[in-house]
């Protein structure tokens, strides 16, 4: 016996069961070292927080919010705290300031009904929910939750990022009814994505899926303890809790979506609040881009502030048909950094555009030529939407060749 989990400091690899010996480098894993004394002691002085006193009883797992005023949890939350759903809605708005709450059907009424088990936010605009047989009993009412998600908008008024997680029959334990693999059960922390894992082969299927919605996290299989098992009702997310940084700096942005495009002239805005208590300001902020299917470096550009919290800054023109990944990192005074996403990068798809339309606005006239002639006349790098005749060279014969095209329309 010994350590088999290889995420441990002590890992056994000759080990063929664990004995709960398991050690982990904080540092190595790039986690924040937090010590809590539970046993004796009171939670609130020890982190130095006060403690709300909530008259509801909220349980974790049944409890999702994207951190901008919306809520969501099954009709549970209802029958726990035996209060009518207005009451509950009145209550969650005095004291959470959530004023757009969400509450579902309980799915199976002789489970745990709790929505960790249906689903995960994985951001403020995409959540994975789960997705089970057609042969299977709660088929029906999981179809249900899920096309209740499609039907809804997020904080900036646009539908959900949706990914479905299948996930199939195991053996559960002697409570559980119709026992499934509760991958959206799983703890996301920093830069890292845990994800329960079963022993089956729809775990990788599990793990591709988050990395596919949280591209750029780095992804982990989290397996159980052979006397501690995973469940279908009783997993990650069920047994850990994150600690929040209440000193943070905040990013909200309304990431650059696809299907929103209508040219390349691709404006960016944030807004970010700096909640340390060290009279900081907000130093820099940078976004941060390159194209998918190069290695990199990052191109670069600075966001201004415009007004109290809002920074504003456009893409420069962006190569017609290709995939964008970027990124927005804001550092105060103190030297504090954050990112938004909070690791990883948005990812958009730039419209084709045709031959002449140097600032992507789907015509091509006069405001292309003044556009070319700035560009071949700073030079501050190749553009390879101004060379029109396409020799590789911005030169002249780039202008005479639009100006054709122009006069050919």
């Amino acid at each position: 016996s010994g350590c088999t989990d290889s995420l441990a400091s002590n890992y056994n690899p000759d080990a063929n069961q664990n004995d709960n010996s398991c050690q982990y480098d904080c540092e190595a894993l790039s986690l924040s070292t937090v010590y809590i004394e539970v046993s004796g002691g009171d939670y609130s002085s020890e982190v130095g927080w006060s403690i709300l006193d909530l008259p509801l009883y909220l349980t974790g797992g049944n409890f999702m919010t994207d951190g901008y005023g919306m809520g969501f949890s099954t009709k549970l939350m209802m029958n726990e705290n035996n209060l009518e759903e207005n009451n509950f809605l009145n209550i969650v708005q005095e004291y959470l300031n959530i004023n757009n709450y969400h509450i579902f059907e309980n799915p199976n009424e002789q489970s745990i009904q709790h929505i960790d088990c249906l689903a995960k936010l994985v951001g403020p605009e995409t959540i994975i929910i789960k997705q089970v047989s057609e042969l299977s009993p709660e088929y029906e009412c999981i179809e249900n939750f899920a096309e209740i998600f499609y039907d809804l908008n997020t904080f900036y008024d646009r539908p959900f990022n949706i990914y479905r997680i299948l996930c199939p029959e195991i053996n559960g334990g002697n409570w559980e009814t119709n026992p499934v693999a509760a991958y959206t059960n799983s703890f996301i922390l920093n830069n890292k994505v845990l994800v329960p894992q079963y022993g089956i082969i729809e775990d990788l299927y599990a793990l591709d899926t988050y990395r596919q919605a949280m591209p750029g996290y780095e992804v982990l299989g989290f397996d159980d303890n052979w006397d501690n098992p995973w469940y279908g009702e009783d997993a990650l997310h069920c047994r850990t809790m994150g600690v929040f940084d209440p000193e943070m700096i905040h990013i909200s942005h309304k990431s650059i979506r696809s299907n929103e495009l209508t040219n390349n002239n691709i404006y960016i805005e944030a807004e970010i609040i700096d909640y340390s208590n060290y009279n900081s300001v907000i130093e820099s902020v940078i976004t941060y881009w390159k194209y998918i299917q190069t290695d990199g470096p990052y191109n670069n550009f600075t966001l201004e502030n415009t007004n109290e919290h809002i920074y504003v800054g456009s893409f420069p023109v962006l190569d017609s048909d290709s995939e964008i990944e970027y990124f927005i990192t804001a550092i105060n005074s103190q030297g504090k950094s954050v990112s938004n996403p909070n690791a990883g990068w948005h990812m958009f798809h730039t419209l084709e555009i045709i031959t002449g339309d140097i600032n992507g606005d789907g015509n091509i006239n006069i405001l292309d030529v003044i556009l070319i002639v700035n560009i071949i006349l700073e030079m501050n790098e190749y553009n390879h939407l101004a060379d029109v005749n396409d020799d590789g060279n911005l030169d002249i014969l780039d202008i005479v060749e639009l100006v054709n095209i122009i006069l050919d329309l």
